[in-house]
């Protein structure tokens, strides 16, 4: 009975881990956001700056200040573009798909064993197991001359 209620505490401790867990990531969530908007307002703002430079003191006019922030947009797009893009997987997680592959390969083994051994243990096998008992029983009887004699007529 203790056992049972050890596995109710356990499980229980586990549920208010997961919990405060979920609250932790909830409130991280929420505040990457917040920071997302804020970081699209500096951009905004960031390019109105960058359009009045090109337009105040530079005196590009208003046509090329636009191309000049498109322009800028385009190669940021393709920098970020080119270090987000998807890298090969490293040294450890090929290591760790290698061990996930083995360990299911002898689980599966492990698990055809225990079907072997149940089919050996279980009713096939033990009716298996006395045919061939009964079998090598009557090989020796009939080697020893211990046991009934064959019928000589059926061999004629």
């Amino acid at each position: 009975m203790k056992a049972v209620d050890h596995g109710k505490a356990a499980a229980s401790a586990e549920a208010a881990r997961l919990q405060a867990m979920g609250l932790r990531f909830g409130r991280r969530v929420a505040f990457l956001v917040v920071a997302a908007l804020f970081g699209l307002f500096t951009l905004i703002s960031l390019h109105v700056l960058l359009w009045m430079l090109c337009y105040g003191p530079w005196h590009t006019g208003k046509v090329w200040a636009s191309i000049i922030v498109v322009g800028f947009d385009v190669v940021c797009a393709g920098l970020f573009l080119l270090l987000g893009r998807g890298k090969p997987p490293g040294a450890r997680e090929i290591e760790a798909r290698m061990d996930r592959d083995r360990n299911l390969a002898a689980m599966r083994s492990a698990l055809a064993l225990s079907a072997v051994a149940a089919t050996v243990t279980g009713p096939a096998g033990r009716l298996a197991g006395r045919g061939l008992i009964g079998a090598t029983r009557g090989l020796f009887r009939r080697a020893t001359g211990r046991g009934p004699v064959p019928d000589r007529r059926r061999y004629r």
